[in-house]
């Protein structure tokens, strides 16, 4: 018997006798899924009765405390991140929202901070596959489009591109693409485009030349347009705009 087949049995007779058994897997899988159908409102209810601090304090993974809660919210967040992939989540998008959390989690030093970074991981999840669900169901071919142009924001995507990625003809993509979605493949690709843009405006400092040239807009006045267009306002008066509103909210401005 090897070393940590020891280790394993000794540490199975001390768990025989101290009567402390996991929650069932339905507990958590109907969780899980209130996250993947959107159900904000379960989901939140869930959270404020603190199921999961329960289940960290009694299922120890550490001996130390922090720790303990980090590798429970880990695990959280890698099932509800498989869950809404499952439901029409894009799957680059729902792992870098998960390393988004999972690196902020490793970064504080409470139990308390922990379980906040779950809650909000978890909210947030569920408020995205809220807005998922609302949306038609898309074939195979549609979802991989989506998934591509999350992940490949920062470049020029044309439809030839997704047509060569999902093994269809163009002018069939296109076409399927608007049955199901309600708009050309270009405009998608802009309004994506212009949602990263309003959130480096509101998040960064970047220039309007850096967040032009990191989404491949042809240039600065091509960005401008376009986003005055599909906004409202140029770039220049939006992020006045959300400036104000930090001042106003007592946040800390990002500018």
């Amino acid at each position: 018997m090897t070393k940590i087949e020891t280790e394993w049995q000794n540490a199975e007779q001390e768990r025989q006798e101290d009567f402390i058994q996991h929650e069932p897997p339905e507990v958590e899988f109907v969780f899980y899924n209130q996250v993947q159908q959107g159900d904000v409102a379960s989901v939140e209810k869930n959270l404020k009765s603190g199921q999961y601090r329960h289940i960290a304090m009694k299922t120890r993974l550490s001996t130390d405390l922090v720790q303990n809660f980090r590798y429970h919210c880990i695990i959280s967040l890698a099932m509800v991140t498989r869950f809404c992939i499952e439901g029409g989540m894009p799957g680059e998008q729902a792992y870098r929202m998960s390393d988004f959390y999972i690196h902020k989690v490793d970064e504080v030093t409470t139990i308390d901070l922990v379980e906040e970074l779950h809650d909000a991981a978890c909210m947030d999840y569920a408020k995205r596959m809220q807005q998922i669900k609302n949306k038609p169901v898309c074939s195979k071919p549609v979802t991989l489009c989506l998934n591509y142009i999350y992940a490949h924001m920062h470049e020029k995507i044309t439809t030839e591109d997704l047509a060569e990625e999902v093994h269809l003809h163009p002018s069939y993509l296109s076409r399927l693409f608007r049955e199901q979605m309600g708009c050309t493949l270009h405009d998608y690709i802009l309004d994506q485009k212009i949602q990263t843009a309003k959130q480096m405006l509101q998040f960064s400092e970047r220039s309007y030349a850096e967040i032009a040239n990191l989404l491949a807009f042809s240039s600065q006045s091509h960005f401008i347009q376009v986003f005055s267009k599909k906004v409202g306002v140029t770039p220049k008066q939006f992020r006045e705009s959300e400036y104000r509103s930090t001042l106003m909210r007592g946040d800390t401005p990002k500018m």
